[in-house]
């Protein structure tokens, strides 16, 4: 029972003012050294990951964060993806530190995917990340990493639907699906990991604006075959309330902090869910022990991660859920044949298949 797919959350340090999040509220700790992650790495019980996630706050402030990849790359012999997603306000520093990280991706078979977090167009945009002129600078970010040639690296955009962008959705994506073939779009939640639970109300999805976002997600399935299945499991979450397939936290899914605790997933990341620190012992240990079988006795009982809609999670867990997918799409033959057309015409999912 090692973990295969990892959260990495490398800092807390952001300079976006997110209204749907309050992670750049937070106090920055004593961040994992480079040489801390790498000798973490070198541990046998690491060695099984496969997907990993590099995020934030801001993952692109991180001076180190090219080395941090390459130590990822060079420790973990089954790695197939690093994903790294960023508000692309720092053009200069995001590209320089991409190219880095192909040098270092060299001669692997590891995929690099680098998402700019878009929300909205133009100063809307601005208006919802806190901070003037970031749509502008995430759109030459955005443009820049397209420029990139590299048969092991994808880029594209991420949106997250609140209350502040849902009526507008429909049109924000086909703008940005004229900018990237890759959109990706995922509805806010309130967790302890975005330090968002007091402040949520503002931007929660509620009553006609929750029907707008299923209405929106349900017309687009076709256009993003890849992402048809995770936007059902998101459906089946809002309309019968809770889903379809267990959760992977604490089993295959592991999220390290920025300071070294360990914790079940990025949702669940308050002390009450604190698993250990692996600057003060083994993953095996931290990982097999008491407070992580009883967060796996919670996690299968509890509400909330019946509720959850994270797509990282909901994602990840399709290399568990085979069978569930499999029948899904013979369920959904039009949208398994358009999956199937995506699959040989699309750029982005060769480099991911």
């Amino acid at each position: 029972m090692r973990p295969s797919f990892l959260i990495h959350q490398v800092t807390v340090r952001c300079n976006s003012r997110c209204a749907m999040c309050g992670i750049w509220r937070l106090e920055p700790g004593d961040e994992l050294h480079l040489d801390e992650v790498d000798h973490i790495l070198q541990d046998p019980f690491m060695s099984g990951l496969r997907w990993v996630n590099l995020t934030g706050g801001e993952p692109f402030l991180r001076d180190d964060l090219a080395d941090i990849i390459k130590a990822y790359s060079a420790r973990c012999p089954s790695l197939e993806i690093v994903a790294v997603p960023t508000n692309g306000f720092l053009p200069d520093r995001i590209e320089g530190a991409v190219r880095r990280a192909l040098s270092a991706l060299e001669g692997t078979g590891t995929l690099l995917s680098v998402t700019v977090s878009i929300d909205a167009i133009g100063k809307e945009h601005d208006s919802i990340r806190g901070v003037s002129g970031c749509f502008d600078r995430a759109m030459e970010t955005l443009d820049r990493l397209k420029a990139i040639d590299h048969p092991r690296f994808s880029t594209g955009v991420e949106a997250v639907i609140t209350a502040l962008n849902v009526r507008d959705i429909a049109s924000i994506y086909r703008n940005l699906k004229g900018r990237t073939g890759h959109v990706n779009m995922t509805p806010a939640m309130a967790a302890d990991f975005y330090g968002n639970k007091d402040s949520f109300g503002d931007v929660a999805l509620r009553g006609d604006d929750v029907r707008s976002m299923l209405d929106f997600i349900r017309d687009i399935a076709k256009e993003e075959p890849a992402y048809a299945y995770y936007f059902a499991k998101v459906r089946d979450v809002y309309e019968r309330g809770h889903r379809t397939y267990p959760c992977l936290g604490c089993y295959s899914t592991m999220m390290l902090a920025p300071t070294g605790d360990v914790f079940p997933c990025l949702m669940l990341g308050s002390d009450e869910w604190r698993l250990g620190n692996l600057r003060q012992a083994p993953a095996r240990d931290i990982w097999c022990g008491e407070r992580a079988d009883a967060a796996r006795a919670r996690i299968a009982s509890g509400p909330f991660c019946a509720r959850c809609t994270n797509n990282c999670d909901i994602i990840a867990n399709l290399k568990a859920e085979t069978w569930n997918f499999a029948l899904w799409m013979a369920a959904h033959p039009s949208t398994f044949m358009a999956l199937l057309r995506y699959v040989k015409e699309s750029d982005f999912a060769r480099k991911m298949a």
